[in-house]
């Protein structure tokens, strides 16, 4: 399973990178859809933004989407997919960026949070956890998604938990304030520049050395 996910992950990123070239809104125009070829668009902001590429998570959600489906029809895989999916465990420090996400203890009302993305097998059992991120998200922002990746109540060790993000550009402080907000998790982080077409991920992981 970890290989089928990395190879849809890497597919994603390529599609991606092809979309952010060719694909967006006041910058393309006169296109003809091709077999293959994604019909996701980036938008702009619009005139008070001076029509600045909208980048964000959902624009990776959908290419990982696409390319899932894909992926799985070529290769006769028996696997669905899930958005939104609500959390088995509760956790606390969600709503107010002032408090530290934590799965909530016994002794408080916590709340159900939910995923991105939950892969699943023939028996819909839950085989992957997913949370995407774009542009250097703040610390609050990752720590949610780590917290409920790290929790042992979401699924047992076969359950694979990736943190998927894209970033605009690779530069060198962008890797250290990455890897700041990822350092101590257990589970797999993947990062793409879309400007630079670089798989970043190394870089991140090891940006704490000099």
């Amino acid at each position: 399973m970890k290989e089928t996910i990395e190879a849809i992950i890497q597919l994603t990123f390529q599609r991606l990178k092809e979309v952010f070239d060719n694909q967006k809104e006041g910058v393309n125009k006169n296109l003809t859809f091709v077999e293959g070829q994604s019909r996701l668009v980036f938008p702009c902001y619009g005139q008070h933004r001076n029509s600045e590429t909208r980048i964000s998570e959902q624009e990776l959600r959908f290419a990982f989407v696409e390319t899932f489906n894909s992926y799985c029809n070529k290769n006769k895989l028996n696997l669905f997919y899930a958005v939104e999916v609500p959390t088995k465990g509760t956790y606390s420090g969600f709503a107010d960026r002032k408090d530290e996400p934590r799965i909530a203890k016994s002794n408080e009302q916590g709340r159900s949070a939910e995923f991105d993305l939950v892969i699943y097998d023939e028996n819909l059992n839950r085989k992957c956890l997913i949370e995407f991120k774009a542009k250097n998200a703040d610390k609050h922002a990752h720590s949610k998604d780590f917290v409920k990746l790290n929790n042992k109540e979401e699924g047992d060790t076969d359950v694979l938990r990736y943190l998927i993000e894209i970033v605009k550009t690779a530069e060198k402080e962008s890797y250290k304030k990455i890897h700041a907000k990822i350092k101590g998790s257990e589970q797999i982080f993947k990062c793409f520049s879309l400007n630079d077409n670089e798989d970043i991920t190394e870089k991140i992981c090891e940006a704490h050395v000099e």
